[in-house]
């Protein structure tokens, strides 16, 4: 319905060259798998020469004596097959890359460059079979068009003028359409011929060029293990239980170490135990059961012979004197002298006078003096800054520690009650942990 009303009402179609264009598709897709594998072939055969080689080269660094190791064989007997035959192997391996890169370049040669140039014919005649799609979407527009026309039963005049318009444009239409349907009719078959006495050779000739490297491949491989006496009969299986079976407990070895797992600096675990359980234990590595671990890691310098205990840093400070007002008091209350007995006894009270009496007498004689003013809140002074000189050159074992020479003062930022601990300090601008039994008090 909706093609009727855009003008499509009628499609054509050609079963004869929409069969040819099914076999031109899968065509197509061959020559382009071809040249895909192809690629991908040669590519893997350079990855397994390489790997091959670096893996010669590793063993060989490997194998060779060391500094200390000059009879590296009589101390390890059970690889001295290994170490007689390592260099051959990189040898043999690298005779090998040479041997096989005139192979790879024939193919490059003779696949990769040939399929390709093919490749470019193949997407030249897909344009031609899509601009013929083209071409037959047209012809049925105008074709629709005419014929609509043509049967309508009264024209007027613009219908005649028009009825002249759309059979020439259903001529040219027509002439576009046949020329490029008649040539993909006449040679598209032609081309499929000649493409499988092309295509064909190259398959061929690709499958014996794989055959050939894997013989050199095996060539060379059973003759160095020929030559240095490896057994070639096995199977993978027996090759896998050999290696295992001398492997022994090598893994569990090396999982039981702690060099080769990540370190944390020590900046980043102070930063944890501050947020866990306060400054205090925040520069401590090992002082709980849960850091025993870490201890591994990074152990404490031994301490100094003869050091002074850092307890006298960390004495408190002396309790504050009391305050003027009271002390003022208590002295004039001991300055006063106490009353006469017979004094009181004997003398006669005087005689009553406004502001005479003996209470404006006593209040007289026993007023305070006035309490002195409150002096003025001191501003608390700054903390002086503590020093320390180091007894021992320390060089930084993980981030965030703080490395100096013997002899250097360093500022002590952070510190607890024992130089078996890690301490916080600046040296030169640069901040970080350091042990404290490595520095003594300035």
């Amino acid at each position: 319905m909706i093609t009727s009303k855009v003008g499509l009402s009628k499609k054509s179609n050609d079963p004869e060259l929409d069969e040819y264009t099914r076999n031109f598709e899968v065509m197509e897709k061959a020559v382009e798998a071809l040249l895909k594998d192809s690629k991908i072939f040669a590519e893997a055969v350079i990855t397994i020469l390489e790997s091959g080689s670096k893996f010669a080269e590793g063993f060989s660094n490997l194998f060779h004596p060391m500094v200390g190791e000059y009879d590296i064989i009589g101390k390890y007997p059970e690889a001295a097959k290994t170490a007689k035959n390592v260099d051959k192997y990189a040898n043999s391996m690298q005779e090998l890359r040479e041997t096989l890169r005139p192979e790879l370049d024939l193919i490059e040669t003779r696949i990769v460059a040939p399929t390709r140039d093919f490749q470019g014919l193949v997407k030249t005649i897909r344009k031609n079979i899509t601009k013929r799609e083209h071409k037959l979407v047209d012809y049925d527009r105008h074709n629709n068009s005419l014929t609509k026309l043509r049967d309508k039963k009264e024209k007027s005049l613009n219908d005649e003028k028009n009825l002249f318009k759309l059979e020439q444009e259903f001529d040219l239409a027509t002439q576009e359409y046949d020329a490029l349907n008649s040539a993909l009719k006449t040679e598209l078959p032609q081309f499929m011929v000649l493409a499988t006495r092309f295509i064909d050779p190259l398959f061929h000739s690709f499958y014996y060029m794989q055959l050939n490297i894997y013989y050199l491949m095996m060539e060379k491989l059973q003759g160095f293990a020929m030559e240095s006496k490896y057994p070639v009969n096995g199977t993978g299986l027996d090759i896998q239980n050999t290696y295992e079976g001398r492997r022994g407990d090598a893994y569990e070895k090396l999982d039981s170490f702690t060099v080769n797992k990540r370190m944390a600096s020590s900046a980043v675990r102070m930063a944890k135990r501050q947020e866990t359980g306060g400054s205090s234990s925040a520069l401590s590595r090992s002082t709980t059961s849960a850091s025993s671990s870490t201890v591994g890691l990074k152990k404490p310098p031994p301490p100094p012979p003869g050091a002074a205990s850092s307890s006298a840093g960390l004495k408190k400070m002396p309790p504050p004197p009391p305050t003027g007002s009271s002390y003022a008091a208590k002295r004039a209350n001991s300055a006063l002298p106490p009353p006469s007995a017979a004094a009181s006894s004997s003398a006669p009270p005087p005689p009553y006078t406004p502001g005479n009496g003996p209470a404006v007498a006593i209040a007289a004689a026993t007023k305070r003096p006035p309490p002195p003013p409150p002096s003025k809140a001191k501003k608390p002074a700054a903390p002086q800054p503590t020093y320390v000189i180091a007894m021992y050159d320390f060089s930084a074992q993980a981030d965030g520690d703080l490395d100096f020479k013997t002899g250097d003062q360093i500022e002590v930022l952070q510190r607890t009650g024992s130089t078996e601990d890690w301490w916080k300090g600046r040296l030169n601008g640069r901040e970080g942990v350091f042990p404290g039994n490595y520095v003594r008090d300035a």
